[in-house]
């Protein structure tokens, strides 16, 4: 029997016609999760050394099954376009338009998930991850140079034709699939007389897609928690699909950049004032400008007349230990190290450069708010470099081999109190580089130039040339090794070539050369030199955490260094730099603001605080991995909530100087106000 709906449309429902296009979206349905299925076992495959080798069937069984809840929910969201229009066929005979819009819905995800492979590859080839917030960077970041860097670096040609192949195979695939159902419509037409087969029938549909939806059958949707399944971390990693991971980055940032509830991320409850008590042992004043004012010690009679504090693009620790020495990648920084004051367990500010800078020109923690542009940013923080050194007397200079443009950082320099900031296009070489700036050798000689003997500068300086695409004939110049040195054969897997390490060596060079010419025309100048973090780049896919995630710190100054050395058992990281040349430009008594203390202190804990990590002298910890250090003095292993909770604080208080500003008062009335009332009982 025919309908007529009030529009006058034909309405004729149908449990055939409705069944028959249900099927060919469950066939689009598999297609599409076994698409990134297939994707998440080429990455496994082409990255297998990066997988721990004692890992058995059951660990990948769990990782595949695991992935599966992921890529079904993914895939059922992406289908809905065609789900509603096939919902819409039991009741109106909509045959013609619902095989269009599945079509077009099947090419579009399928493009889509082609697309995002490639760009994901790439991402897991250099961050080996799937996305996470470093993808921030492409939309900070200054995204020509980016993808200059990435045609100059990776295989773009032969990823888009693989890509492009991929795409054109698999939508033809989906057409053969949509064709027709897997089950006759003869079957059908006996449900259709049978009311308890279509609720029997309709009962299975929903428990089928609300599995798809959810990616569980249980009390909750499958969740981040649930893609650690094994003992790998890399594995682990790769059990969430792109769209999965992507979803999860954008899902933090915007938890984090959340004026209200952000410093949960960091402290539960939010209590801003009991994680001031916690880092300095004193109660808070409500102010965390005036919690974290120091008095300087007066260490040194040789007060320096330069300051240069040096962040060398993508410099690791590794190449110091004693085992990699066979390669010789750091010499100059080896020497400084011996005449000069070493830390070995020290960690960046962030993951990335920005971040790391922004938290040294800011003196605040990265938190994942992208400092440098919060609207609080457009003045100086209390914690702020340049205007400290600026009130004992220095003219603030940054430095950048870049395009100060980059990340806005000379506008961030500038409001952050620097008196001049200087980029490659001052520096007179800018042909010889490439997009990313111009090379070490030219940044370090036009510092040695532009700066004047009689006026006392504290310079902080960015370099660039170890970085992607990685194209200095490094070879001519005088890298020694073609070949990896017979020693470490055994270790290396081939896969960085070493040309790469080449670049390493060279701004190693360049920076121990710009220090004995700054040294010879500044006798009493202080040099603080570390990497911006750690490269991703080592000599196989396994390296210890502390490989991964250490960068150096030395502190070199013959006449402003003399006498002076740092205790025994020392950690630090990037914010601990600040205090430490405080301590050696400013008199006894002169007041300044820092989150950390110096690292001349005898008092203060040696632990290093980075992004979620954190060092001690003999370990490293990231989550619930505690690593021995190689080189550390025998200790035991510290308590992982107490370091937690030590990180927690740390960024949570610099989460709330950064969104909130230094008053805590507010958050002293609303901790108030959240205390439960006594009962009428």
């Amino acid at each position: 029997m025919v309908f007529f709906s009030k529009s006058g449309r034909a309405f004729s429902p149908s449990w055939r016609r409705f069944f028959i296009e249900l099927q060919k979206d469950f066939k689009l349905l598999g297609l599409l999760i076994l698409t990134l299925q297939l994707y998440r076992i080429f990455v496994c495959l082409t990255f297998r050394s990066s997988i721990a080798d004692d890992l058995g069937a059951m660990d990948f069984s769990l990782a595949w099954f695991s992935g599966f809840r992921f890529d079904a929910r993914v895939s059922m969201f992406t289908l809905f376009p065609s789900l509603i229009i096939t919902i819409f066929c039991g009741f109106f005979a909509l045959k013609g338009f619902s095989e269009w819009v599945r079509q077009w819905t099947g090419r579009i995800v399928l493009l889509l998930n082609c697309i995002v492979f490639g760009i994901n590859y790439i991402f897991i080839v250099e961050y080996k991850d799937n996305f996470n917030q470093w993808i921030f960077g492409a939309v900070y970041d200054d995204f020509w140079a980016v993808l200059q860097s990435a045609w100059s670096t990776y295989p773009v040609v032969r990823i888009v034709f693989v890509v492009s192949l991929l795409f054109w195979w698999l939508q033809k695939l989906a057409q053969k699939v949509q064709s027709a159902p897997f089950i006759s419509g003869t079957f059908f037409e006996n449900i259709s007389g049978s009311l308890f087969k279509k609720v029997s029938s309709t009962l299975v549909i929903l428990i089928l897609m609300t599995f798809s939806a959810r990616g569980s059958v249980g009390h909750r949707p499958v969740q981040l928690k649930d893609a650690a399944v094994t003992t790998d971390s890399f594995l682990n990693r790769m059990v969430l699909n792109p769209w999965s991971a992507l979803r999860y980055a954008i899902k933090h940032h915007r938890v984090v950049s959340n004026i209200n509830t952000g410093i949960e991320n960091y402290i539960p409850g939010g209590d801003v004032d009991g994680a001031v008590q916690v880092l300095t042992g004193r109660s808070s004043t409500h102010n965390l400008d005036r919690d974290f004012t120091r008095k300087a010690q007066g260490l040194t009679q040789n007060r320096p007349t330069h300051i240069f504090f040096v962040v060398m693009e993508s410099m690791d620790s590794w190449p110091l230990l004693d085992k990699y020495q066979a390669l010789n990648l750091m010499p100059e920084m080896k020497r400084l190290s011996q005449e000069g004051l070493w830390v070995p367990a020290f960690l960046s500010a962030a993951g990335g450069t920005m971040g790391s800078m922004g938290a040294i020109i800011s003196g605040i923690p990265e938190v994942g708010v992208i400092t440098n542009y919060q609207a609080s940013s457009r003045k100086p923080f209390g914690t702020s470099i340049a205007p400290q050194f600026r009130a004992l007397g220095y003219e603030t200079n940054l430095f950048y081999g870049g395009y100060l443009s980059w990340q806005r950082l000379e506008e961030y320099a500038l409001n952050q109190g620097f008196d001049r900031c200087y980029g490659g296009n001052h520096m007179g070489e800018w042909l010889k580089g490439n997009e990313w700036g111009v090379d070490d050798e030219a940044l370090f000689d036009f510092v040695t130039k532009t700066l004047k003997k009689e006026t006392p500068t504290f310079n902080l300086i960015l370099s660039t040339s170890n970085h992607p695409p990685y194209d200095l004939n490094v070879f001519k110049m005088g890298f020694p090794h073609e070949k990896i040195p017979e020693s470490l054969q055994a270790d290396y897997d081939g896969k960085v070539p070493m040309e790469v390490f080449g670049h390493l060596w060279y701004s190693d060079r360049e920076v121990g050369r710009f220090v004995r010419e700054a040294e010879e025309k500044f006798p009493q100048a202080v040099f603080a030199i570390t990497g911006d973090h750690w490269s991703r780049k080592f000599i196989n896919e396994k390296p210890t955490f502390y490989e991964s995630h250490g960068v150096p710190f030395v502190l070199y100054g013959k006449k402003v260094l003399e006498g002076l050395s740092f205790p025994r058992k020392v950690a630090g990281s990037h914010l601990n730099i600040i205090p430490t040349l405080m301590e050696l430009a400013a008199p006894k008594g002169h007041p300044y603001v820092s989150l950390d203390e110096s690292l001349f202190s005898k008092e203060r804990l040696p632990v290093g605080l980075g992004r979620g990590i954190a060092i001690t002298p003999s370990y490293i910890i990231s989550g619930g991995t505690i690593e021995r250090l190689p080189f550390g003095p025998e200790d035991t292993e510290p308590d992982i909530s107490s370091i937690h909770g030590l990180i927690g604080s740390w960024r949570g208080i610099g989460w709330w100087r950064i969104m909130k500003g230094a008053s805590t008062e507010r958050d002293h009335e609303s901790m108030a106000g959240m205390k439960r009332k006594p009962s009428k009982g």
